[in-house]
């Protein structure tokens, strides 16, 4: 499941991030026989590659050999459909003839899940061609309608979250809210508040979808609810997991809340274990709960979604710095936009998959163990949770040694179980280490967080942006070259980088265009009254800023007028302005308080100097 999650939100990002642009690559037909002709030979790929498992089987190899190579298959398979996926998406520009559908370019929801479901669809056929070996390994008498439904039930808890997420976020664009809401924090409260629900709420909405039922009225189920209530543990309820016909040997535990928290069980598990085994499972997923593991798992997926959007401004000022990406982003040709997108997606996929596959999986496999310690401790022994072990191990195709990224195998799980009942000092070194990790984890995210924030206010990183803003405004300009705005634009910015003889010439010009543009010519008259010789002329400043007033008397165009006066020694005048400025209540008052004590410590030595 965890695996299926990090594809699902890869397939996600790589059909989110790609922009159809306006025009098609193929015509229709072109696109959707290349199309078709690819998904095909995926299918026979699918097909041979499980049909040499199935020829592997009948010279009967070892199951735990079989069931390993079955998982290094369906794990291959599916990152070829995720390459197949960009195929799609980014060569044949699939997204395009999408675009007709009604709110696609708009929904989130809508888009998402048309990406999804061509994912889904590759799956499909991983889960169609695996069927045979799935039922010689387990022993297996579902169908495969019935199979095909477990897996896309067994996703859902994936899926469901994503979508209900999705629709809230569509919903918040679509209605007219206060503008809290539609700002950048406004927007992270509601979706956290959003999270929050689900999360606490949602597993009743999910177990429910998955079809699972109460554990009927037996010793079994009277037996463990005495366990439960024994250890004063409360519950909504077990419930039955009717996972592949309830075939499949786990069991799992969902929900924050007492009251909306179940612990789920499939047949096969309960038909195996004896009640005393089942009550050690029951007490593993206790540990998960009584440790916060689903508290952690909580916060560990809020920081990525922090931590992405944080870095995420970075990461495409960096990219841009690259003339030839810049390039790409800008050009309206299609190809281009498909080249920086596929760029522009690599560090955010390795961001995720390093953060999930790596850090993610230590957390899991060491929680794991850590539920299993709690099991130990609660029951008094080992010996029933490995009994468990041993079982679900052997029925479930021999996977004693499978190697997993997010679980420690059953061997090496029963091999601490052992050591660390003999030695009581490897369960705090255990704690110790997961406790510490987290902690060093959380404080490194939140720097990185913090650095993120703090570095784009730099003065190296607001010379990015200006250089960016820059290139992205020239790159217009060669596209309109007669737009009073977009050369009024491009002399401010060249104004800030004290570029005084280029910004001279453009603002003149937008000047020239547009006689009347009030911030026009206080940009020049800035210019005139604070770049060097030979561009220094405080008379024309002043012209240009009386202008500027006349037309919008506003903060800023005083206090260049106030610059302009102070040039030209007309001190009293220059303190008048800047107190009109100040009376207006700019943004950056500070900044007007110091221009007002510097014209009045001008205009007290001038008359000093008279006396």
């Amino acid at each position: 499941m965890y695996s299926q999650l990090i594809y699902f939100i890869i397939a996600l990002m790589l059909f989110t991030i790609q922009q159809p642009g306006n025009q098609p690559y193929l015509p229709p037909a072109p696109t959707f026989l290349a199309g078709i002709g690819i998904f095909l030979v995926y299918v026979m790929i699918c097909r041979t590659a499980f049909r040499r498992l199935q020829y592997a089987m009948w010279q009967n190899i070892p199951t735990s050999v079989l069931t390993h190579r079955q998982h290094q298959l369906e794990a291959r398979l599916s990152i070829l459909a995720l390459v197949l996926l960009i195929f799609f998406v980014y060569m044949l520009n699939i997204k395009f003839y999408f675009r007709a559908l009604p709110g696609f370019d708009t929904s989130l929801a809508l888009s998402g899940t048309l990406g999804l479901i061509l994912y889904l669809v590759h799956l499909a056929v991983i889960w169609f061609f695996s069927y045979p070996i799935y039922k010689h390994i387990h022993h297996s008498d579902i169908g495969i309608a019935g199979f095909l439904k477990g897996h896309l039930s067994f996703n859902s808890a994936i899926l469901v979250p994503w979508l209900f997420l999705s629709l809230i976020l569509d919903l918040m664009e679509a209605i007219q809210g206060p503008a809290l809401l539609k700002s950048e924090v406004g927007q992270f409260i509601s979706l956290g508040f959003v999270l929050l629900c689900f999360i606490l709420f949602g597993p009743f909405v999910v177990v429910r979808l998955w079809g699972c039922t109460p554990l009927p009225e037996t010793s079994t189920r009277k037996e463990l609810q005495d366990f439960i209530d024994k250890n004063h543990f409360r519950i909504g309820n077990f419930v039955q997991w009717p996972l592949f016909g309830g075939e499949m040997l786990t069991a799992g535990i969902m929900g924050i809340l007492p009251g909306w928290r179940y612990i789920l069980i499939t047949q096969g598990l309960l038909s195996l274990l004896t009640v005393d085994e089942l009550k050690a499972v029951v007490a593993h997923e206790m540990g998960h709960v009584r440790r916060f593991h689903l508290l952690f798992y909580l916060c560990f997926f809020i920081c990525y979604s922090v931590l992405t959007y944080s870095l995420n401004d970075v990461i495409l000022l960096l990219l841009l710095q690259n003339g030839t990406l810049l390039e790409w982003a800008l050009t309206p040709d299609n190809m281009h936009l498909t080249l920086f997108s596929i760029v522009y997606s690599i560090p955010l996929v390795l961001l995720l998959v390093i953060y999930f596959r790596y850090i993610f999986g230590f957390f899991l496999r060491n929680s794991e163990r850590q539920a299993d310690i709690y099991a130990m401790q609660l029951i008094g022994h080992p010996y029933t949770l490995i009994s468990a072990f041993e079982k679900i191990a052997y029925y479930s195709g021999q996977i004693r040694d499978l190697p997993s990224w997010h679980h420690y195998s059953i061997r090496q799980r029963i091999d601490f179980l052992l050591n660390s009942y003999e030695d009581a000092s490897l369960v705090r070194r255990h704690h110790k280490k997961l406790y510490g990790t987290a902690v060093v984890f959380l404080f490194l995210v939140a720097s990185l967080i913090f650095w993120t924030e703090r570095i784009e206010s730099t003065s190296l990183v607001k010379n990015w942006n200006t250089e960016l803003q820059l290139n992205m405004i020239k790159d217009e300009i060669r596209r309109k070259p007669d737009n009073p705005e977009l050369l009024a634009a491009y002399g401010g910015l060249l104004l800030e980088k004290g570029r005084f003889e280029e910004a001279k010439l453009s603002l003149e010009k937008a000047l020239e265009m547009e006689p009347n543009d009030a911030t026009t010519m206080n940009n020049l008259a800035w210019l005139y009254v604070t770049a060097p010789p030979p561009h220094f002329q405080p008379r024309k400043a002043l012209e240009l800023a009386l202008a500027a007033k006349a037309l919008d008397p506003a903060p800023q165009v005083l206090d260049t007028l106030a610059e302009a006066y102070f040039a030209n020694g007309r001190y009293r005048e220059a303190l008048q302005a800047i107190e009109s400025a100040i009376e207006k209540h700019p943004k950056n008052e500070a900044y007007f308080l110091g221009q007002q004590l510097k014209f009045q410590d001008a205009l007290q030595k001038s008359l000093e100097r008279r006396d």
